[in-house]
């Protein structure tokens, strides 16, 4: 069976993610990033519903097999690119993740699932850092998201 179309420039499915509440664009909002495709699975986490106050363990659990994911093609980034900050975040990361128990202990995971999300996003920066372009930002991308940004309905 054949998968679903991707985007050329960020390779995400054409399709909207209902965990992230992606609303697919007329045109790919991460076509001007060094880094498209880790930009678009990092917002995608970032903006997920596991990191909302009503996830259930299902979301938290989805959402741990994404953050694996997403920490496996950092690392892939990184090895080529061989930068040496983003590799101690990714350390970091996968520590912080090691410490998740998405199956056993879904609410208690999140904080930690949250940790690495947070060091991956720094490790990506570290690229394009040494790339000289420009940081990402998830608020830059908030409105392609059907969400309020994380937690900020409790502020």
């Amino acid at each position: 069976m054949e998968g679903p179309y991707r985007c050329p420039v960020c390779n995400a499915p054409l399709e909207e993610d209902r965990d992230a509440g992606f609303r697919i664009p007329p045109q790919c909002p991460y076509s001007g990033t060094a880094y498209p495709e880790l930009c678009a699975l990092h917002d995608k986490l970032y903006f997920g519903r596991w990191r909302k106050m009503e996830a259930d363990p299902n979301d938290i659990r989805r959402g741990y097999a994404k953050l694996g994911r997403l920490l496996t093609r950092m690392k892939d980034a990184v090895g080529r690119e061989d930068v040496a900050a983003a590799r101690k975040d990714l350390r970091s990361a996968e520590e912080a993740l090691a410490m998740a128990d998405a199956d056993g202990e879904p609410y208690s995971s999140v904080k930690f699932m949250d940790q690495a999300l947070s060091y991956i996003h720094h490790a990506l920066n570290d690229l394009l850092r040494e790339k000289r372009a420009k940081r990402h930002s998830p608020a830059d991308y908030e409105r392609h998201y059907d969400v309020i940004l994380p937690f900020k309905e409790d502020w």
